[in-house]
């Protein structure tokens, strides 16, 4: 079960690192 979780709290980082990222990238742009 812990592993799960833990799965799923990694993948949440990788998925909101992305998105700053590709916030960061597309702001200058607008």
């Amino acid at each position: 079960m812990q592993n799960k979780v833990l799965r799923i709290i990694i993948i949440v980082m990788l998925v909101s690192v992305v998105l700053a990222l590709l916030l960061t990238s597309i702001i200058p742009i607008l």
